[in-house]
């Protein structure tokens, strides 16, 4: 959550950091489950971001995510990015069967190549992001824009 105005509105991204700090208050004893619960609905149903430090005013601040927090925010992640392919998939594949059904639904089955190929897809693209070696390739910057540490790009092209 941003130390900004609290007469802002609130983003969704901010309001769900609000609940997994209440989440690690809670593991931590601080809050009982019916507290974390009462406190969960309020900081969702929060529009600005004063609603949301209200909520956690009465809480020490948290310190750095250790490692195993942000590898859980990397899955986490991961499988929203997933759950929106994989819904987006599902719609085309939707639309390009009502269209075949439409025109007559005669002779082959041609969505199924949209069908097939938007499966491989995300099948590929769950597997890159929460495979084995999803983690080292994501610290490493492997597969995705991230330049991987250590990269020299001053390196002359070619021989000599």
């Amino acid at each position: 959550m941003s130390r900004r105005e609290p007469d802002l509105r609130a983003s969704d991204q901010e309001r769900d950091l609000a609940v997994e700090r209440l989440r690690a208050h809670c593991a931590a004893g601080r809050l009982s489950p019916d507290e974390l619960e009462q406190r969960t609905e309020a900081a969702l149903a929060a529009r600005a971001v004063g609603g949301l430090r209200r909520r956690l005013a009465d809480l020490p601040e948290l310190g750095p995510p250790g490692p195993r927090d942000r590898e859980r925010q990397r899955r986490a992640r991961a499988v929203r990015r997933l759950e929106r392919r994989a819904t987006a998939w599902v719609a085309l594949a939707v639309v390009t069967t009502l269209i075949w059904l439409l025109t007559g639904a005669g002779g082959d089955f041609w969505p199924r190549w949209v069908v097939l190929a938007g499966a491989i897809h995300v099948g590929a693209f769950g597997w890159h992001q929460l495979g084995p070696g999803a983690a080292r390739r994501h610290r490493l910057g492997r597969g995705s824009a991230a330049v991987p540490r250590g990269h020299d790009d001053h390196r002359p092209l070619g021989p000599g």
